[in-house]
């Protein structure tokens, strides 16, 4: 049975990921310091499955990852900050974890005791290139192969992409350094139940279940494509067991239904049967006007086909929220 490695397996990616592999015969072992994650029921019941097991530890003290026993034929690298209202509030936390628990995990591994090493990235490596360069605004969906920039060191969102472009490099000269096979994903507005309240869809989401009226929304006429959870964890495992993604970075998303925020919008509200006006304002600083995924290096490396469309994946996505709501009584 080969051994994985899941960390930040307590947050919305890691958790998903993890309960995915556990169908699986793995061995499957999680870490997180519950930052953001949460130990909560569905998580209990994850820990209940007899191949799966939760180290409780910080990756920012390299001293923790002692914690962990023993050789791992995959270890799949999430622990990092996340969530738009971190970028702002805690831009030098977010650069100061995402940065640190790699180097530690980095400097953890080497070939004796990993298999395979996959670092999860983002599509906030793009944001400024799209954003500062006119040419690139064409080659949307966008291709892996563009170039990545920090347009400007003062906008605190850049905290968290800077940090998974620090990232790449480090996971790319670290990794061919010492002769372990990697990969890299970058995510593309991964969506779906337990993924916080700092995204769009689920403060929409809140914001539904408080029947706000008028609704509010920012940045009205930027696009998104958005990826369901389960597609995405899906699609993690295919680069991962899959030698042709080895020293590749890929994209992961569904480029099928690119949106504008405005629209998305209308549908969520049509589709929870909310219907009140529309108040549109500015999009926060520095964020994207339009943002899919290129998905042809990963269509044509694995198997992958996204399978759960936005209407099924905001109705399974409201359902879980409502339910959260209803229980601590938001």
């Amino acid at each position: 049975m080969k051994k994985v490695l899941v960390t930040g397996g307590a947050g919305f990616i890691g958790f998903h990921l993890a309960q995915y592999l556990s169908e699986f015969s793995l061995d499957i072992t999680l870490i997180d310091n519950f930052f953001r994650g949460e130990n909560d029921k569905e998580l209990l019941e994850l820990n209940k499955k007899e191949n799966v097991r939760f180290v409780k530890a910080d990756l920012t003290n390299p001293e923790e990852l002692a914690l962990l026993n023993g050789c791992f034929d995959y270890i799949y690298h999430l622990a990092a900050i996340n969530g738009t209202r971190n970028f702002y509030e805690k831009p030098f936390e977010v650069l100061r974890v995402n940065i640190l628990t790699l180097i530690n995990i980095l400097n953890w591994i080497n070939p004796n005791n990993c298999g395979k090493f996959l670092f999860t990235s983002s599509s906030e490596t793009y944001a400024g290139t799209v954003n500062s360069f006119s040419e690139y605004k064409e080659f949307i969906p966008t291709k892996e192969n563009i170039p990545l920039t920090i347009n400007d060191v003062f906008n605190e969102r850049n905290s968290y992409g800077g940090s998974k472009i620090a990232g790449e490099l480090l996971t790319v000269n670290y990794c061919r350094t010492r002769k372990i096979p990697f990969s890299i994903i970058r995510y593309h507005n991964i969506y779906g139940p337990r993924m916080g309240f700092e995204h769009v869809i689920p403060e929409f989401s809140k914001r539904i279940y408080k029947r706000e009226n008028p609704f509010k929304i920012f940045g009205g006429e930027d696009t998104r494509a958005f990826c369901y959870i389960t597609d995405a964890v899906k699609a993690t495992k295919l680069v991962m067991e899959n030698n042709k993604c080895d020293s590749e970075i890929i994209n992961i998303g569904n480029n099928r239904e690119e949106i504008r925020i405005i629209d998305l919008a209308k549908k969520f509200l049509k589709l929870t049967k909310h219907d009140v006006a529309i108040d549109v304002e500015k999009a926060p600083k520095g964020s994207v006007s339009r943002r899919c995924p290129n998905i042809d290096k990963l269509e044509k490396s694995t198997t992958y086909k996204p399978e759960i469309d936005l209407d099924k994946g905001l109705q399974l996505t409201y359902n879980w929220y409502n339910s959260v709501f209803k229980a601590r009584d938001i």
